[in-house]
């Protein structure tokens, strides 16, 4: 070897060795504030415990609502089932305008009254009233309002019963109480 390729290479060598003598002062004060970002992150992240446990409950709560089965029956929440008993109109397509409807029956004093929907007309009935065109209240419970027409009496359900349909009942039914 040559003169000059040894002193190229006793040159790089010293080169090497100070870049890496270099490399370590600067390495070594990031390496210390590295150390210390760990110690207090070790600590911070310990009290996420806590926010894992809470997360965790969540989460299983969440799926076992999934196993829930909800079955609804007349639809409450359908616009329509509301209206009509709140303000005892409700939509005029599903009935005929021409038929009584029993809006709504509520106790006042001690006694049953009913709102009774017929031709377009609302009428407020008590036990005993004669309405004109209509017949005469025979008798108002929470369930039913009974009203004599043309010698034949008539039960006709509360909003939200079973029934729907007006039901003819005879009159020694209504005299024993089978109503």
């Amino acid at each position: 070897m040559s003169e000059r390729s040894l002193t190229i290479w006793k040159l790089l060598i010293t080169f090497a060795i100070l870049s890496i003598v270099a490399g370590g002062f600067s390495l070594y004060p990031k390496n210390k504030k590295y150390r210390k970002i760990i110690a207090k992150s070790s600590r911070t992240f310990g009290t996420d415990k806590d926010l894992e446990n809470v997360i965790e409950y969540l989460e299983e709560r969440l799926e076992q609502r999934g196993y829930y089965q909800f079955s609804l029956e007349k639809q409450p929440m359908r616009l329509t089932n509301v209206l009509t008993l709140a303000d005892g109109s409700g939509p005029s397509s599903r009935r005929s305008r021409s038929a009584l409807r029993i809006a709504m029956i509520y106790q006042s004093q001690n006694k049953f009254q009913a709102q009774l929907n017929y031709r377009g007309n609302i009428y407020n009935a008590t036990n005993g009233e004669n309405i004109p065109s209509l017949g005469t209240v025979v008798h108002i419970d929470e369930k039913q309002v009974i009203i004599k027409r043309e010698n034949k009496i008539f039960s006709y359900p509360a909003p939200g019963t079973d029934r729907q349909n007006a039901l003819e009942i005879s009159a020694e039914d209504f005299k024993r109480g089978k109503i």
